[in-house]
Order: structure tokens, then sequence, then C-alpha cells
């Protein structure tokens, strides 16, 4: 298994020196760094086969620098020279460590030839004091010469103990590499390193620079100065990507599997102000975030009422001014804009989600739930702010950056446990929350019933109104599936576009069936030349709304037929009137094969208005169609 440490501590306090010691390797790389002797860049250097040391700058000029170095670290050794003692860095670093979660280290007391025993005593009881509580409480403080060779035996012993104690990282199963280096090689072209964070990369393999959306094929990998056909999970490697400009690349860049990692201004994280920090973190205070080995400027909105004292955490969202990659629990360092003073840090928990200000207590304790970071709870909770419009698998994996498998897997698991709806299954698996589609069941029956109890004598309510009012940005598939389950449980009665409550029948009033009746007698008499609305109105002395209402009615109870005139004005014919129609139609075409539009409207002693919606009827029905200034029986059309 591979492992990545990294150095840490005050300027000129042997860091370089001490990894040249323990691998023949000098990390200051750079002609600059050699002749000031002062480490500007990221060093590297291998001890063994499976360990890569990072060497940082230890100058707080370069801290931007350092927090990229350190960014996806196994191990430390934290340096401190007995001369100096623990100084400003020592003590910025440590907490850069802690805020990275870095799990364990070694301390390298250095320069012990320069001082007299009493006093390097006394610099390792300020070190306990400093590591006190901390993951390195425990940790060995090794003396050193660098320039004797005092200590480094005892070094390489404590090295070996600390690699057989380091534990796999966790692995997504996707590709993922923060850069931390880009170089031009004459012949090849661009190549990137980092330390592979997640899943493994073949050559071959096609990979994205984000967030740039930059893809390229892998034509060479090396780990540790060798050719390798596969890079993996914690190594260190070398990409070769051909085609790409090296000026398109910059550290702090993420190298990816294509189309699943995307970028984002807005992340929401539990943030841990220092108890060293000087004043609470302020609302909407201009920040440093730094991500992996990039950093981004952004502002932190403060989600809960309280203000973040030192020493105390809360949620937060981070507003960036330009797009950040990250995944869902990783790590994070923030400093202040102005000083680039390290404020704190803490752990991203979403990374697409909404704006927000200050967050209620269910928000509150969502966020908290989240924390888990347990892969269901976040396909739970995806899954749940995707509401009415659903969410697919693929949009799941590419969300949380988990396998597609995986979180296919978690969705068999939830639909099994009743928590989930699936309105699609395999290859798409389209899904809604559980909770949130028996709420809508409800919604809608309750819909349908303030409905039939305002307009009992109306059949019932359309879906597209319901759907409109209830469910605007549901997709089709959510909208079929609520029916049909209420049509199963018996709860509703489907029709066409017509829902109404099981049992339901219209029903009207006794002084609105004398009325009926009389309408109903009206158009029988007038049945090619009907009555409208407003006629309607005034013979029986309605208001056109009252008037409207009863003829739906009348339509719902089959008496009449609500057709329509070519501008999509109402237009009611009693049922007998369009059965006498279509037989007068049938019988026309007895003797002859074709129908001009005066000749239906002589057979039914009527106006062009009043014959025009019953031929476009009989169109619709299927029984004529029209060929050109003619109509013909369907029957009649030939294939």
């Amino acid at each position: 298994m591979h492992t990545v440490i990294c150095s840490a501590g005050h300027i000129d306090h042997g860091k370089s020196s001490l990894i040249f010691n323990l691998t023949g390797v000098h990390p200051d790389r750079l002609k600059e760094e050699q002749e000031r002797e002062m480490t500007t860049d990221l060093g590297f250097a291998f001890y063994g086969n499976e360990v890569t040391f990072i060497d940082v700058p230890g100058h707080e000029k370069f801290l931007k620098t350092m927090l990229a170095g350190v960014s996806s670290v196994d191990g430390c050794i934290l340096v401190i020279a007995a001369d100096d003692g623990v100084m400003p860095q020592t003590r910025e670093h440590f907490e850069i460590l802690q805020l990275l979660d870095v799990p364990r280290g070694i301390i390298a007391l250095t320069k012990v030839d320069m001082v007299e025993p009493d006093w390097a005593e006394m610099v390792e009881g300020e070190i306990r004091e400093l590591t006190a509580g901390t993951f390195l409480s425990d940790a060995l403080i090794i003396p050193v010469s660098n320039r004797i060779g005092t200590g480094i035996d005892k070094l390489h012993s404590a090295l070996q103990d600390l690699i057989s104690k380091v534990t796999p990282r966790k692995d997504r199963g996707l590709f993922r590499m923060w850069i931390d280096r880009a170089f031009s090689i004459k012949g090849a072209g661009t190549v990137v390193a980092g330390t592979v964070l997640s899943g493994n990369v073949k050559v071959g393999d096609r990979v994205e620079i984000l967030p740039q959306k930059l893809e390229a094929r892998v034509k060479r990998i090396q780990v540790h100065n060798n050719d390798v056909p596969v890079a993996r999970l914690g190594e260190r490697a070398a990409l070769n990507l051909p085609g790409i400009d090296k000026d398109a690349v910059r550290r702090g860049d993420l190298l990816a599997l294509p189309e699943h990692y995307r970028p984002t201004y807005i992340l929401n994280a539990r943030l841990l102000l220092l108890s060293s920090a000087i004043r609470p973190l302020e609302q909407r205070q201009r920040i440093r975030l730094h991500l992996g080995s990039s950093e981004q400027i952004g502002r932190v909105v403060l989600l809960e009422e309280y203000p973040i004292a030192p020493g105390s955490s809360g949620f937060v969202q981070f507003r960036l001014e330009s797009q950040a990659l990250a995944d869902v629990g990783d790590r994070f360092v923030v400093r202040s804009f102005s000083e680039g003073r390290v404020l704190g840090g803490g752990t991203i928990l979403e990374i697409h989600p909404r704006k927000m200000k200050i967050a209620d207590a269910a928000e509150i304790e969502r966020l908290q739930r989240r924390e888990s970071g347990e892969p269901r709870e976040l396909v739970l909770q995806t899954i749940a702010a995707a509401g009415q419009r659903g969410i697919d698998a693929m949009f799941l994996a590419r969300e949380l950056a988990l396998p597609e498998g995986e979180i296919i897997d978690i969705l068999g698991a939830l639909a099994r446990d009743n928590e989930i709806v699936v309105l699609a299954g395999a290859p798409k698996w389209q899904v809604v929350s559980k909770n949130l589609f028996e709420h809508l069941k409800t919604a809608v029956t309750a819909e349908i019933d303030a409905f039939h109890s305002s307009l009992p004598h109306i059949k019932g309510l359309r879906k597209v109104d319901i759907k409109a009012k209830l469910m605007p940005n549901t997709i089709q598939i959510l909208t079929d599936r609520l029916i049909e389950e209420l049509v199963r449980d018996e709860a509703i009665e489907c029709s066409g576009d017509i829902l109404w409550r099981k049992g339901f029948t219209v029903s009207f009033s006794a002084r609105q069936k004398e009325i009926l009746e009389k309408i109903a007698e009206l158009f029988k008499k007038q049945p090619f030349c009907p009555p409208d609305i407003s006629e309607v109105a005034a013979q029986f002395e309605l208001k056109p709304r009252d008037a409207e209402v009863l003829l739906t009615g009348l339509c719902e109870t089959s008496v009449l037929l609500k057709l329509h005139d070519p501008e999509g004005k109402p237009m009611f014919y009693h049922k007998d009137a369009v059965a006498e129609a279509k037989r007068l139609l049938f019988d026309f075409f007895q003797t002859h094969n074709e129908m001009r539009f005066f000749e239906f409207r002589e057979l039914l002693k009527s106006s062009r208005k009043f014959t025009t919606p019953i031929l476009t009827y009989f169109d619709d029905q299927g029984l004529t169609y029209r060929d050109g200034e003619v109509r013909k029986k369907v029957e009649s059309r030939k294939p």
C-alpha cells in the first residue's frame, strides 16, 4: 500500500535536510531554492518503493503552497528546531494538519547538536504542551542532527512503525486526483502529478481536467519514476496527457473520470473556528478557501443564528467567486482574505446546495444527519431535495461522486424498505421519495373532494388542472404513477382526462333540476340552431356563469354534447341532435361517395355556424375526413 508523508514546520528548522538524510534525495529542485537554501515550492522524494515524501515551504509567505502539499497525506513529520523551539509557523502548520485530519505523525527535534541537553529537554516540554490532546499527543519526539546524523536511525525505525499503521483510504471507486504539479516534457507534452484520491486510472483511459472541462487520453503513467499500466488509490502518480496545453492546467485543478464531477460556486460545510482566532467569524466575511491543492476566494454565510466563536463550530455556506471542485466529506482550510491567517477548517457536506441564509430547525437537523456521510443517508437526502422532479441513478452518481452500481444497490435497498418509489427501473432507475409520493396522493384526493363539494354538478376534475395546481414541476411519469395507484386503491376513478372520487355521482338542487329539464327541452326543440350561453342565461334569468354551470352539468349527464366553433368557442347540442346528424350523414353516404359542405348544411336545414362544429366533431371521431373541398367516409380512404 502506498503512503504519502509530508514535512511541516517553521522555516529554517531543517525539513528539507531531514528528508535528504532519510532518502538521499534533496527535495529542493529549483535553482533558486538551492541558492537561497529556502524551500519555496513543493518538493518530492521517494522512501523505498511505497512511500513518497512531500516537503513543504516553512515561510508564511508560501502558506498557500504548503496547504496544497499537505491536502492529501497519510501522515506527517512535524519538524521543530531545538535552538528555536515552537515558532509561529510551527503552530500554524500544526493547526493545519489537525484541520485536515491528518491521522498520525512523528516529531523530529532537529539541531540538537547546537544546544545543551537541558535546553533540548525544555523544548521537548514545550512540544508536549503544544500537542496535548491532539493526534500527536503520544507521538515520538526524536532528537536528530542533520549535520552529524544523530538520531537518523531512530527516525528510520519510527517511520517504519508509522507506515505499518497506515490504514487504507476510503475508496469511492471513481478516479479523482488533485493536480499539484504540471509541466512539459519535450516530445511527450504535458504531464500532471498528484495523489490518487479515489479509484484508479489506466493507460488509455479518458480523463477530464476540471473546472476547465478539458478531456484527454492518458498516454503514459509513472509511479516513483517507473512506468506502470495503472495508478491506484493512494499513489503519487505522474500522467502524460498529450494534446493538452500546459498553460491550460494549473495547480488546484482536478483530474477525474469524465462526466462525474461538476464544478460549483456554492458549498455547505461544517466549519471549526480555531481557538487561536482573534475574533468570531463574521457573517459574509471574505475568505480564502483551500480545497485539495486549490485556493478559492469567496464569502462565508453563517447558517445558524449565533456567531461562530473561537474554538466552536457551526454550519456555513461558502459563496465562491470562481468554480470549485469538491466531494462530500472533503476536508478544507479557511484563511482570512487580507492577512492570510488560518482561521479554521472542516468538512464539506453538500456540493451543489441551494442558496441559503439562516437555516431553520428542520434544515439544521438535515445538515446534522448529512454529517454522518453514510451513502444511504446522502442518497435519501438527495432524492428528497429533488422533490417532484424526481431523480435517476446517473444523476445521483454524479451528484454524490459514487459509482452508479453502488447507487443502484442503495436504491434497491431503499425500495425494499419502502423509503422510495421507483418510477422507472433498470437501466435508468428513476425514483422519488416515498414521503413525497404519499403526500401527493393525499393532496390529489383532497383536491378532488374540494372540487366535488364546490361543483357537485360536474363529473370530475381534469388531470391537467390537478397537475398545474399541485404538481407544476412534476415529471409526467410521477403524475401517471400517482393516478394509477389511486385508481388501484379505489380512491378515485378515471376516464380519459377526468378524475373523480370513487362512488361520486353528479347531483343538482331541486331548483336546478327544474331549470335543467326546461333547458334540455329547449335544445331538443332547436337541434341544429341551439342557443349559446348568453341566450340561455337571458331566457331563464340566470347569470352567464350559472348558465354555463348548468349546461356543463347536462354534458356531464350526457344530455348535451359540448363542441367548439373554429375559434374555440364552446357550443352545446342535444345528444339526440348529434345522433340525428350522424344518421343523416350515413344515409347520405349510402348513395354518394363524397359530400360538400353545403350539402350537409342543407340536410340539417341549418347555417355554417352550427354545421361546422358537427362536421369537425365527425372528423375527430374518425367518421369522415377532408379531401380538398369535400368530405368522404373514412372507410373509403385508400391505404
